[in-house]
Parts: structure tokens; C-alpha cells; sequence
């Protein structure tokens, strides 16, 4: 039987997760930001077998409405050092949240293709897509061009050198700029941002594990990728380009670029984080055409509350797409 201990100390936190290949997700940073700017509060616990760690998880809080007490969630995890303990690990948690908090649940969506759970687990709604593009950057960089799927996104790559785009490390001053450029970026295809705020804070506290890469041309900012990094891989959170960075193909060493920066802080894989039947998935597809499927998201009801909090939830979201159907109609003309 696994025993669940909390870690309330960063590095002894992160250098756990890093050991196990854990998901950047998993990273104290993005616990930190994820409590500073929403409803949520961040944990991680471990799961021992006597004095062995087989497993962790950092596990997010929300509040609900009386009298349906919390939700938790674990994005990305948990972590485990064999695939075959996700079962082990994955109960330990639950098992920890309900005694701790009185949840209705937890959902966990691990970055694994296979996933075997005890018979509570059940496949939940999504959280984080399933479905995604995935470059290995455990070989040399000769060797990571030489892979990638397109042709043309090779030459983009290399044509962006001649034509002068130079692709650095963002810093906190370019915060601002990269916020604007999001937010052309978002008008044209339409997608909703969180509030500037939020991107200043994400600056502050990712640190280390965030990495936002910027493309320029003649010395301005013409495009970014902004990233988040673990021993695991670096996984994309918000990219956009103006209309200079669109013209000049700039996204192409941009990627380029954040590949190359998340390989030399020890990254192992590229994760694009989300295919879906559009155009920027068309893009991702020139890096890795062939897809990566995760198992999905599970949750378990750790309430007699969970099946009419299911109802509540469900009843809530009707009336919120009813409310957004003029405005999404009035949108799309």
C-alpha cells in the first residue's frame, strides 16, 4: 500500500518530477501561476512505498458552489517512474483528495498512450486535448531537421536566416509586445485571451521552466512561441505572429528555434500540444505529420454529490451556450 506524503519545498518538488520525466504541467511554476490567476489552489504529494517514491502528483483545488464542496485535478500526471503504477499512484491520490478536501472528483490525463486504472476510473470529459504532434529531440540537430515532415518546412527554416529573421530569447520587456501580437493574432482567428495580466504573471512565475521565444525582423518583434519546459519535453501554451511575421513565414524558425531551446535545457520531445482540423494544425503537421493519442482523461467520483454536480454542470453549460449563440452567430459574420 502507497502512503502519500505533501512537498511544500520547490526544488525538492521539481527535481521529483524531473527524475520521473514528469510533464511540464507537473511543474511547481505552473501551480504557482495556475493559483495566482484563477480559482484554483496547488498541492503535490508524493506516493511511497516505505521510504520509495513510486509516484507524484500535483493536484489543483477549485472551490464549487454549496453544496458540492471542491473538484480536483491533476494536469498531465500523475507522475510515475513505471507506467505500470499509474493504477497504485493514481488511487493513492484519490484516495488522499477525498480525505483531505471532500471532492466531488478527480480527473487526471497523464501523457501516456496506454492507461490502465482500477474499475472507479471512468473516461471524463477532456480538459487538455488528446490529440497531438510530438518531435523527438533526444537526437543531434542535424539528425532533428533531417526528421522533420515537410520539406518546405525545412526551407522555410533556413531561408529565415538569409532573409534576416533572428529568432532570441524573449525577455520581460518584450512581454508587452508579445501581448499585443497575441492579441492580432487572436482577432484574425478568432479565439478568446485571458486578460494581459495574466502574461505578466506568467513571465514572473514560470521562470525557469517558461520559455518565450520571440522572431524578429529588423530588430522588432514579428512573432512568438511561448513554452513550458521539464526533463519530460516542452509543450506549447500561446504563439502568434503580425502581419510582417505571417508574410515572412517567420513561424517556421520560430518553431525552429523553440525546439532548439527546449533541447538545450535537456528536453526530450517537442509537444505542439493540440491537432485539430485547421490550419495551424496544418503547420504542426510540416514538423510531425504523425499524430500522438493519449489515453484520455479519467476521473473519480470521490462524492455521493458527483452525479448531480454532473447534472448541475451540464444544466449550467446549456444555458451558457444558449446565452453565446447570438453573439457567436454575430461573430462569425
Amino acid at each position: 500500500m502507497l502512503t502519500i506524503h505533501e512537498i511544500t519545498d520547490a526544488s525538492q518538488w521539481n527535481g521529483m518530477v524531473n527524475a520521473a520525466h514528469g510533464h511540464p504541467m507537473q511543474m511547481w511554476q505552473w501551480g504557482e501561476l495556475k493559483a495566482a490567476t484563477g480559482p484554483w489552489t496547488a498541492y503535490r504529494v508524493s506516493a511511497q512505498s516505505d521510504s520509495a517514491v513510486i509516484g507524484c502528483a500535483q493536484v489543483l483545488v477549485r472551490k464549487l458552489p454549496w453544496p458540492f464542496g471542491s473538484i480536483c485535478y491533476a494536469p498531465r500526471g500523475p507522475v510515475v517512474n513505471d507506467s505500470n503504477d499509474y493504477a497504485d499512484v493514481a488511487d493513492a491520490v484519490a484516495q488522499w483528495c477525498r480525505e483531505r478536501f471532500h471532492p466531488v472528483s478527480l480527473k487526471i490525463d497523464p501523457p501516456t498512450t496506454t492507461l490502465s486504472l482500477s474499475k472507479d476510473w471512468a473516461e471524463g470529459d477532456h480538459v487538455l486535448m488528446a490529440t497531438t504532434a510530438i518531435v523527438d529531440l533526444t537526437p543531434d540537430e542535424d539528425a532533428i531537421m533531417k526528421s522533420l515532415h515537410s520539406r518546405n518546412a525545412r526551407n522555410y527554416i533556413r531561408k529565415g536566416a538569409k532573409v534576416g529573421i533572428e529568432v532570441v530569447p524573449g525577455t520581460r520587456e518584450d512581454v508587452d509586445t508579445v501581448i499585443a501580437i497575441y492579441h492580432q493574432t487572436a482577432d484574425r482567428d478568432g479565439f478568446p485571451l485571458h486578460p494581459d495580466e495574466y502574461y505578466h504573471q506568467a513571465f514572473d512565475l514560470l521562470g525557469e521552466v517558461g520559455q518565450l521565444i520571440v522572431a524578429k525582423y529588423e530588430g522588432e518583434i514579428v512573432s512568438f512561441m511561448w513554452n513550458v519546459t521539464s526533463s519530460w519535453g516542452a509543450s506549447e501554451l500561446w504563439a502568434g505572429a503580425n502581419d510582417t511575421g505571417r508574410k515572412m513565414r517567420a513561424n517556421y524558425p520560430l518553431k525552429w528555434g523553440a525546439m532548439r531551446a527546449a533541447k538545450a535545457v535537456g528536453a526530450e520531445r517537442y509537444d505542439m500540444n493540440g491537432l485539430l482540423n485547421d490550419g495551424i494544425s496544418e503547420f504542426k503537421k510540416s514538423f510531425q505529420n504523425e499524430a500522438t493519442i493519449w489515453a484520455g482523461t479519467y476521473e473519480k467520483a470521490l462524492s455521493p454529490l458527483y452525479h448531480p454536480w454532473e447534472k448541475s454542470l451540464a444544466v449550467f453549460k446549456a444555458i451558457r451556450r444558449r446565452k453565446n449563440a447570438p453573439r457567436q452567430k454575430q461573430t462569425n459574420n
